[in-house]
């Protein structure tokens, strides 16, 4: 693996509330296994999972096809745990590589990838919009993208927005993510949301998650404002979040070369 200089202070929060997921979104095992089989992979194929966390989905692709794959982050402490899990599940297998730095940073194959995986981190490229043109430009012609991008199922509420430290602008629907993608040039392969299931177990475990390391730990300075962040997060996301926040995953193809 390799490494740049960063704190870890700035990942605290998240790194602690995350603890327990599989992953760091609003998916589910079954959902994350149908979104893999969408993917369809030729076989030694290159995969980079860009803002990829615990590479959880990544490393789930390689165990079930004989793929290669990329994992870029920043959070040190997620790619330690990453690469804890794939040694302990897969020995000396060399086909996961994991990367602390800046994705636009990271070494970029001389071929381009076959797919990109992008769940929940479209930030890393500097937003929805900048990640589906730069996966363009990093892809393989006829290669996939597979993005997962949040969306309002509803107009926010000015209070619902300043707890989550949102713009009501930052996000459009799920069919205009879809129309954004087909601007940019990208044949729709299928897409699919997260169900109120899968959102439910995601911010249910993230809050219970943070009020046991607060009970655990009373000797850690920050637990006071962690305790109160995740509950004023979770009473958001049950007054307002569960009706008004969606998750989508949406599976793109860049076009192939003209003939």
């Amino acid at each position: 693996m390799s490494t740049t200089a960063s704190s870890q202070d700035q990942f605290k929060y998240t790194t602690i509330a995350h603890s327990d997921h599989r992953y760091c979104c609003p998916l589910s095992p079954a959902k994350a296994r149908e979104l893999i089989a969408a993917l369809n992979l030729p076989q030694n194929a290159l995969v980079l999972d860009a803002g990829c966390g615990k590479a959880a989905l990544l490393r789930e692709l390689l165990q079930s096809m004989p793929v290669r794959g990329v994992g870029v982050d920043i959070n040190s402490q997620f790619l330690a745990e990453a690469a804890r899990s794939w040694a302990a599940s897969n020995p000396n297998d060399p086909r996961l590589t994991l990367i602390e730095n800046r994705v636009e940073r990271h070494p970029l194959p001389t071929d381009g990838y076959d797919a990109i995986i992008c769940i929940g981190s479209s930030h890393v490229f500097g937003g929805f919009e900048r990640c589906l043109a730069t996966s363009m430009q990093w892809l393989k012609p006829s290669g996939v993208l597979l993005i997962g991008e949040g969306y309002w199922k509803q107009s926010p509420s000015d209070q619902y927005l300043a707890i989550l430290g949102a713009t009501r602008d930052e996000l459009t629907s799920h069919s205009q993510n879809t129309q954004h993608a087909l601007t940019h040039g990208y044949k729709l392969l299928t897409s699919t949301i997260s169900s109120d299931d899968e959102w439910d177990q995601y911010e249910g475990l993230y809050y219970q998650t943070m009020m046991r390391h607060v009970a655990a730990c009373p000797e850690d300075p920050d637990a006071t404002a962690f305790g109160e962040r995740a509950r004023r997060w979770y009473d958001n996301y049950q007054e307002a979040g569960r009706s008004t926040l969606g998750f989508g995953y949406y599976l793109l193809e860049n076009p192939p070369l003209p003939r």
